[in-house]
């Protein structure tokens, strides 16, 4: 049975209010606020009826003192009161009062109130709880900025998809399945747990939304549900520094005996097609597409350049010249007939040492060479970026191609596009 506290400091109003409420309600009569105060120190009732013109404390003092409190602002408070005077109820309701009743009252219409705002406060409490729970459920996938907004508006979360032009990101770790060979499950599980927890979060801090998770990669876009305008510069920035948490990765990982992992990232920007897939009972809020498969085959391109993070041009192009880059391949893709301009993402410019972005123009003038065919001046110029920077694996791969095709030029009708046929 809900609990009422009846406040007036005039008997045969607290019996008249009692009496109509008796047997529906657990009810408390107080002839004063001050008795209220004492009694909420050990009762905390469901709705409070509360008079204006009392004695010490009048009623709209009352409710101030209650709204401030933690432990009571959010109890419902009814007036009940012989002031009728517009100007009065709204005083009363500016404060935080959910109804305002004149006196005399019909007892029926009093019950009827007090059911249906009792009825709408546990409807608030439940739709409190739920969003609670949705919440941290979402907030595995999401950040806390867009799950708010889905929680202001849940219709972007009904089932169905649209297109929307945004950025699509793959992780995959290098050499996985070897350093798994040599861990026990337990040992694998912790170190996956730490690893993704450590990626997705980086995701998150840049508005990405998780889409899921296949064994060690995670597979992520930015743009949706909630719209990012740069959502092509949060990926990049989000891949770099998935890079540079590494360090401390290893660090941690290390101390356990497990060898490093590094992260290979593939990313496209285009026409992508997001929505809640599957059933009403059963859904999925995932991506589909050309674009978002040309960032599954990018990550693994990686492999061919020694790169980590590969992304197309149209990602570049809308990164708003943030990020440092290098040129490399138009190439064709497994699945995808159009071939791409693709681009190894390097650092932040603004992060970015003065050396590195010396290495690009040096690395964009021989590749320009390259390009033009002139195999012999851009060998040069690799050779020459690789006495600064030995290891540097993409200068390695077009040095050696220059050295082939000085003896064994490409037919003279070649498009100069790469093609490659495996995932």
């Amino acid at each position: 049975m809900k609990t009422i506290f009846i406040v007036d400091d005039n008997d045969t109003n607290l019996m008249v209010a009692k009496t109509a409420l008796d047997g529906v309600y657990k009810t408390y009569a107080m002839p004063s606020a001050e008795k209220m105060f004492k009694i909420l120190e050990k009762i905390i009732p469901d709705l409070i009826l509360l008079d204006v013109d009392m004695p010490e404390m009048d009623g709209y003092q009352t409710i101030k003192i209650l709204k401030e409190k933690q432990e009571t602002k959010d109890i419902p408070v009814i007036f009940l009161t012989a002031k009728t005077e517009s100007d009065d109820e709204l005083e009363g309701l500016s404060l935080g009062a959910i109804d305002y009743i004149t006196k005399p009252f019909k007892p029926t219409l009093l019950i009827k109130r007090i059911e249906v705002h009792l009825l709408v406060q546990e409807q608030k409490k439940t739709l409190q709880y739920f969003n609670e729970h949705l919440h941290k459920a979402l907030s595995a996938y999401l950040s806390d900025e867009v799950v708010d907004e889905i929680i202001a508006d849940p219709t972007r979360l009904q089932l169905g998809g649209m297109e929307r032009h945004m950025t699509a990101m793959f992780t995959d770790i290098k050499g996985f399945t070897s350093i798994a060979e040599v861990l026990t499950p337990e040992q694998l599980v912790e170190m996956l747990n730490y690893y993704l927890s450590i990626m997705s979060d980086i995701i998150l801090e840049q508005k990405g939304t998780i889409d899921k998770y296949v064994g060690d990669a995670i597979v992520s876009f930015f743009g949706a549900p909630i719209e990012l305008p740069d959502h092509a510069l949060r990926a990049c920035t989000a891949a770099i520094v998935i890079r540079r948490m590494e360090t401390e990765v290893n660090r941690n990982i290390g101390e356990k005996g497990i060898s490093p992992i590094y992260t290979r990232v593939g990313i496209n920007t285009g026409e992508i097609i997001v929505g809640n897939m599957g059933t009403q009972k059963k859904m999925n809020y995932t991506m589909s597409g050309n674009a978002v498969n040309i960032a599954s085959r990018l990550e693994g391109l990686n492999k061919k350049y020694g790169t980590w993070i590969l992304c197309t041009e149209n990602t570049i192009n809308e990164t708003n010249g943030k990020i440092l880059c290098r040129r490399l391949d138009l190439v064709r893709v497994k699945g995808i007939n159009e071939p791409v301009r693709i681009y190894e993402v390097l650092e932040t410019n603004a992060d970015a040492p003065a050396v590195l972005h010396d290495m690009v123009n040096l690395f964009h003038k021989a590749h320009l060479l390259f390009e033009s065919r002139n195999w012999e001046e851009a060998e040069k110029i690799f050779n020459q970026i690789l006495e600064q920077f030995p290891d540097d694996k993409p200068s390695m791969v077009y040095r050696d191609r220059c050295m082939t095709y000085s003896q064994n030029p490409p037919a003279g009708d070649w498009d100069g596009v790469f093609n490659f046929t495996d995932r």
